[in-house]
């Protein structure tokens, strides 16, 4: 039994495989200097959902983006309204196969979104 418990319990043994590579590893990339903020944001989330992903749409025919959200509250409903830096073209629900669903209002940069009722979640195409 103690032979089994120290296969467990006993030190990692570890060797290193290429010794005599590790000296030739020399990363001779430039440091870049940007030209951009070093901060900044597509958009923010008004309200109380939360955002769950953000990403570009499957489609590449689409140049939007997705954004998934959520009712996190324990109890209750959340309300969620998304600014965008830029000004929305359009906005519409999705299915998480992200088929358009239904259209959204859009208010120049602003796309006010339903209320999500306990843990549901809101998929939004927004271009």
């Amino acid at each position: 039994m103690a032979e089994l418990a120290r296969c467990y319990d006993g030190e990692l043994e570890v060797y290193e495989y290429t010794a005599f590579l590790n000296g030739r590893l020399i990363f001779s990339e430039p440091e870049v200097v940007g030209d951009q903020p070093a901060h900044g944001s597509v958009f923010t989330l008004e309200g109380s959902a939360i955002v769950s992903a953000v990403k570009a749409a499957e489609d590449p025919e689409k140049p939007g983006i997705i954004v998934r959200l959520f009712c996190g509250m324990h109890e209750g409903d959340a309300t969620a309204r998304l600014v965008f830096a830029e000004p929305v073209h359009r906005a519409c629900i999705c299915d998480l196969r992200e088929r358009e669903v239904e259209e959204l209002a859009v208010d120049g940069a602003t796309v006010e979104l339903p209320v999500l009722k306990h843990c549901k979640f809101i998929t939004v195409y927004v271009e």
